[in-house]
């Protein structure tokens, strides 16, 4: 034998040996068992695995695609892109949807004292056809009352919106999104710390964090952002956290938000608008979201408001101070509008008291004055005599007259909007004297209400004056130069939230029925 076959025979010997260790190794059932009966559970187990292959590419493979198909698909913000009022580059914008679609990819706490039954996704379960006072806040009653919300709800064309409006709402959001401090809140003077090149500037006060902290998070609700829906999501979500977090708890400030001191034991007087703003914010928050983690929130912030509010009157400064003005009011009255929308407690006799000081400080004109009916408005006193006088407070009386479900009928309302109209909006590109944002937030709005000629001639002014003025390129981009009458206060956040605010009129609120 040759050395070959000698080889070939060890090797098959090996082989024979492996086989019966094999063999030896399997269950005594599987060695006895006949050949064709192994065989036949090896074929059920191919035809099997192959059934379970095919049915899985069958039932979710069309899914998959489906949930692609649904999901939201938000267009790229182009710094490049023109943001003007008349020709803006076609943008594709998908069709809204009656429903959020909600994301998958996040965990969203639920809490156990939701009521069985209630859907999250209504904004009320509430009948608001009715048209008193008392039901006049509800969402899509009476006066003003439903959020717009873009899902579903308005159009930014049909109300004198463009593409590049939505551009700028955007752009201003994300500029926003960039200058957030990581715990949460917009600082009105240290935001400048977020910048990721060169400084953007103009920073305000350090005690407006609260306000402007409120301001921003209403600019993302009104584009229709909360802390569950939507692109911005966990920015909405680190504000409001912010806010719980820094929210008063017991005694005679419980509930409260923003509050500051000038020095120990000593607040500062303004801090009431950071709460009234910010009690704004969490209400439409919760308004939007039925969120119950947030409802307690609300209504703490709520009955603040509440205790604060000057017997049959409006509100100033501290708690019951006895001194009432048109500015602090106007928020307070935003603040509890949304409360209302909300569904949380607001005595009627709240929105009765504001509307009480309106009357006591308008004139036969028309005209509302800051603490008297003489025209005049808040100012700060390094900032006097740099701007033109415009009739801001008329437009914050004219706006809360309306969601206090006062006719827009009525005589005191259509004066109000004939001295409205005497000052459009403008910001001419040598000057600045004419521009007041504060007043362009509240005359968009009550313009809005009213409709009609006016509102289109107001529209068409507005326009012009903040799209071509948003900051183009670098680390301002999406922002506004913080050069209006209050702009020193609240800095750069404040101009960019408050402008943002200004361009969703088109959807934020429904219009008055009446």
């Amino acid at each position: 034998m040759s050395a070959y076959e000698r080889e070939v025979e060890e090797d098959q010997g090996q082989a024979d040996e492996e086989i019966i260790l094999a063999q030896d190794a399997m269950p005594i059932w599987v060695r006895k068992a006949p050949p064709w009966i192994m065989s036949g559970v090896i074929h059920a187990g191919l035809i099997l695995i192959f059934t379970q292959i095919t049915f899985a590419e069958y039932s979710h493979g069309p899914k998959d695609i489906l949930i692609a198909a649904r999901e939201k698909k938000e267009q790229d913000y182009d710094p490049t892109l023109k943001r003007a009022f008349t020709k803006t580059p076609k943008i594709e914008f998908e069709r809204q949807v009656e429903h959020p679609i909600i994301m998958l990819e996040e965990e969203v706490e639920i809490t156990k004292d939701i009521p069985k039954g209630t859907d999250l996704n209504n904004l009320s379960n509430k009948n608001l056809d009715g048209q008193s006072v008392v039901d006049a806040f509800g969402v899509g009653g009476g006066a003003a009352g439903a959020y717009g919300q873009r899902w579903g709800r308005g159009s930014f064309t049909h109300e004198g919106g463009s593409a590049g409006t939505e551009r700028a709402v955007l752009a201003g959001l994300q500029w926003l999104v960039r200058h957030q401090d990581e715990d949460g809140r917009w600082n009105s003077d240290d935001f400048n710390e977020n910048c990721s090149k060169s400084k953007c500037g103009d920073a305000g006060f350090a005690y407006w964090d609260g306000g402007v902290t409120g301001l921003a998070l209403l600019a993302f609700l009104g584009a229709g952002h909360t802390h569950r829906h939507g692109k911005f999501r966990q920015t909405v979500r680190k504000g409001l956290n912010w806010l719980k977090k820094n929210q008063k708890q017991g005694g005679a400030l419980d509930g409260a938000f923003g509050y500051v001191e000038d020095e120990p034991g000593r607040p500062k007087e303004e801090w009431i608008y950071n709460h009234a703003i910010c009690t704004m914010a969490i209400c439409e928050a919760y308004a939007v979201s039925r969120d119950f983690t947030l409802k307690k929130h609300a209504q703490r912030a709520v009955d603040f408001c509440l205790r604060a509010q000057n017997p049959n009157f409006g509100w100033r400064y501290g708690v019951r101070s006895g001194d009432n003005d048109t500015s602090v009011t106007g928020w307070m009255v935003l603040a509890l509008k949304a409360a209302k929308t909300a569904e949380l407690n607001v005595p009627k006799t709240a929105f009765m008291g504001a509307r009480s000081w309106f009357d006591r400080a308008t004139s036969q004109s028309g005209v509302t004055g800051y603490r008297a009916p003489d025209g005049s408005s808040s100012y700060l006193p390094m900032q006097q005599g740099k701007f033109e006088a415009v009739p801001c407070m008329t437009a914050v009386a004219v706006l809360c007259r309306i969601f206090t479900g006062q006719k827009k009928s009525d005589e005191v309302i259509k004066k109000g909007e004939r001295e409205l109209m005497k000052y459009l909006p403008s910001w001419p590109k040598d000057s600045t004297k004419p521009v007041n944002m504060y007043y362009w937030y509240y005359g968009t709005y009550a313009m809005f209400q009213l409709g009609g000629r006016s509102w289109r001639e107001w529209n068409k002014a507005m326009k012009p004056a903040l799209l071509p003025t948003q900051r183009q390129g670098g680390d301002e981009d999406g922002s506004w130069d913080a050069v209006g009458e209050w702009g020193i206060a609240g800095g750069r956040v404040y101009s960019t939230a408050i402008n943002v605010l200004t361009l969703e009129i088109y959807y934020r609120y429904e219009r008055a029925q009446k």
